[in-house]
């Protein structure tokens, strides 16, 4: 999990080093402005590793980070409905984990497993208060509890 994360503070560096050095370019003779639907950075080998795009319906723009195969393991992206939303895939491209914001900006964890289906969640009531929804191997809920604290 703790390589996933490097990947990501990896990949938002290099869109700030890319930014960083279009800004420095633009001091020379580079154009002011670069505009696209779609950037891709690439490995040594030609190979996409990091993807930057509006998304397969063109509103919804998002990173993608991909392995040496092309699978994609990592996501930061909006959601249809514009709320953030950040993926941990497996080596297969399922399960993993989902944090995302509820409709009204309570953060909510997923953990997913390998058929995609949920075996925990941790999250936050509308009060604040924590809450945690465990699952067994049926997607039947093992156990849900609140802590109210307000």
């Amino acid at each position: 999990m703790r390589a996933k994360w490097v990947i990501v503070i990896v990949a938002v560096c290099l869109v700030a080093t890319v930014a960083a050095i279009a800004y420095a370019a633009g001091k020379t003779s580079a154009p002011e402005l670069i505009r696209a639907q779609k950037f891709e950075l690439v490995d040594a080998e030609g190979r996409v590793r990091i993807e930057m795009s509006m998304g397969v319906n063109g509103q919804a723009p998002g990173i993608r980070l991909l392995d040496e195969k092309g699978q994609r393991c990592a996501a930061l992206s909006l959601l249809p409905d514009g709320r953030p939303g950040l993926l941990f895939l497996d080596e297969k491209g399922r399960g993993g984990a989902k944090l995302s914001l509820e409709a009204d900006g309570r953060p909510i964890l997923w953990l997913n497993d390998e058929k995609r289906e949920v075996r925990a969640a941790l999250g936050l009531g509308p009060d604040g208060s924590p809450g945690l929804l465990l699952c067994d191997w049926e997607g039947e809920v093992m156990w849900s509890g609140r802590r109210s604290g307000r």
